[in-house]
């Protein structure tokens, strides 16, 4: 299929230790095919989930190079998308967060968990556009139909990906979709408010009913697998935001993401090199010492009856 299908369709998340010319090598080669990119508020620890990421917000001059990141995009047509996804923020934290933020920086989009919804929609007067975060509570297809209509756009994941009727049927209540490609969560998973012990919990109990070649087959997400669901889906225009996991990672990392799932590159041109790349297409950190025992052709072969 041509590429134009995913015109003005990623999305991925901004990584401070990434260097300002870094991120223009990436817009030259692909702004045609982004839409946005998703960044954490610089209102301190309680605003991130990841450890790597508060440590590169400490440091001298974070807040300045973020500015100067988002105004590159910004310029380059793309939008941004503000994410408050941590948990146990308090309300007078977080409307005084949002007022930094409206003087900080104009963003197009706030992606939130649930509990600060109204807050967010009273400080911006209802004109805001709102995204439900992927670390809201588990969104199944026995609870499709409970989504909160005060949000715009859904960000699903996990069993999603393979199944383009479930996403047809989000579409059909008027939401926007975006979906998160390559996190690599546990479909069995309750989501990432659980802690990372109930993360390292579940894995260990699937590892009792699975292979951890199969687990990386169901949980990873290769670029055919992205093309095939786009050709099923046709010209309905059901995916309005393709997300890529990319906090924190590498100017490398995001550039293989964007160049594997837009120009469906064969996996093996990335894994022959490093068997370390799987991680582009499957997050899941209690896989990674795997890696390296894969074979290739079982993931494939588990991913085509996946399918069937």
């Amino acid at each position: 299929m041509e590429k134009k299908i995913y015109e003005k369709k990623f999305s991925f998340g901004i990584d401070l230790d990434i260097e300002l010319n870094d991120y223009k090598k990436i817009i030259n080669k692909y702004s045609p095919y982004i839409s946005s990119v998703y960044f954490s508020l610089p209102n301190g620890e309680v605003f991130h989930t990841r450890i790597k990421m508060r440590e590169e917000y400490k440091k001298a001059g974070a807040k300045e190079k973020l500015l100067n990141i988002l105004n590159l995009f910004r310029s380059s047509n793309i939008k941004l998308e503000a994410v408050i996804n941590q948990y146990n923020i308090e309300k007078g934290e977080l409307k005084k967060a949002l007022c930094d933020l409206d003087n900080f920086v104009k963003v197009d989009s706030i992606c939130c968990l649930d509990e600060y919804v109204d807050v967010i929609l009273e400080h911006y007067s209802n004109n805001i556009y709102l995204i439900s975060s992927f670390n809201n509570n588990p969104l199944h297809k026995e609870n499709i139909n409970k989504l909160n209509h005060k949000y715009n756009m859904i960000v699903v994941g996990k069993e999603f990906m393979r199944e383009p009727k479930l996403l047809e049927k989000i579409k059909e209540q008027n939401f926007d979709v975006k979906l998160l490609i390559n996190n690599g969560c546990a479909f069995n998973c309750g989501m990432c408010r659980s802690g990372r012990e109930n993360c390292i919990k579940t894995f260990e109990n699937n590892k009792k009913r699975f292979s951890t070649e199969e687990l990386y087959a169901i949980q990873s997400f290769f670029p055919w697998e992205l093309d095939k669901l786009m050709n099923i889906l046709g010209d309905k225009n059901i995916i309005d935001e393709i997300k890529i996991s990319s906090r924190p990672s590498t100017y490398e990392y995001i550039n293989d993401c964007l160049e594997s799932y837009i120009y469906n590159k064969d996996v093996t041109k990335y894994i022959e090199k490093d068997s370390y790349k799987y991680h582009l297409f499957g997050r899941q950190s209690n896989l990674i010492p795997y890696f390296k025992d894969f074979n290739y052709d079982n993931i494939e072969k588990i991913k085509k009856e996946l399918w069937d």
